[in-house]
């Protein structure tokens, strides 16, 4: 009698189906020119030293990365997905910017003592379902900054409440329509995302989680991982963390 043939279900984050379809709702014209100002944020916050070398992790199509460079920082961004760095690369030569893209696992990459600082933004932490591979990462990011070096991390706090419901449409007025719910997950710890996608009379539902850190636990995370001081903030203007936050934002140091 044969065994049970079992099958491996590839996780969101892994699937390239997934992020082709959130892509362009994820990515539009709003977020591209928001970028501008998180960067302008997280220079000041952070104090980013001029020149300095910087790793974007999980950069998606370079919003960041692209912004940096042409700040005249030395930039290099890191995704798995291959459609999005081949957009980061159209968009940079199209500019003439300097900026490297690499395709890699953010669990993955390393560069010891490479960089002057680093940024994980758009609430890129937590996409795991094993709270150690989360570790794992930001001890890879402590072995690629150099001493001195200063890390960003942009995420959603512990306790987030999100609104029941948003729907939007492209600001060009093409027909992709976006209804996005958000509620926390049942074990209080995550938050479960609903997207239904529309466009040209198709719809596709994504469902996915994201696990949400407390202040002291994220504080707790980055020092397990090698970090010497971590300062919690409210926005990227430096509000103070404080119940009811919509964002966290954590500055860790080397």
């Amino acid at each position: 009698m044969g065994g049970i043939r079992r099958t491996r279900t590839t996780p969101w984050h892994e699937s390239d189906r997934f992020w082709r379809i959130i892509g362009p709702a994820n990515f539009d014209d709003e977020r591209w020119e928001e970028a501008g100002r998180e960067v302008e944020g997280v220079v000041a916050l952070a104090g980013f030293a001029p020149g300095a070398s910087v790793l974007d992790l999980a950069c998606g199509p370079g919003r960041h990365s692209l912004e940096l460079a042409r700040r005249g920082f030395a930039v290099t961004g890191v995704d798995r997905t291959a459609a999005f760095l081949k957009e980061a690369r159209r968009r940079a030569a199209a500019e003439g910017v300097a900026a490297e893209f690499v395709r890699e696992d953010m669990r993955r990459f390393v560069r010891p003592r490479a960089f002057d600082a680093a940024i994980l933004m758009q609430f890129s932490l937590g996409y795991f379902e094993d709270p150690r591979q989360d570790l794992a990462v930001l001890r890879l990011v402590r072995r690629s900054l150099r001493k001195g070096g200063v890390f960003v991390v942009d995420t959603l706090p512990g306790g987030y409440v999100p609104e029941t419901c948003g729907r939007w449409a492209r600001p060009d007025g093409s027909t992709l329509t976006v209804v996005e719910a958000l509620r926390p997950g049942r074990d209080g710890t995550s938050l479960e995302s609903l997207w239904e996608i529309g466009r040209g009379g198709k719809i596709r539902t994504l469902r996915f989680s994201v696990r949400l850190y407390a202040g002291e636990e994220l504080t707790a995370l980055l020092s397990k991982a090698g970090f010497r001081s971590v300062d919690l903030y409210a926005d990227l203007e430096g509000a103070p963390l404080a119940p009811g936050a919509r964002r966290m934002i954590a500055v860790a140091r080397v």
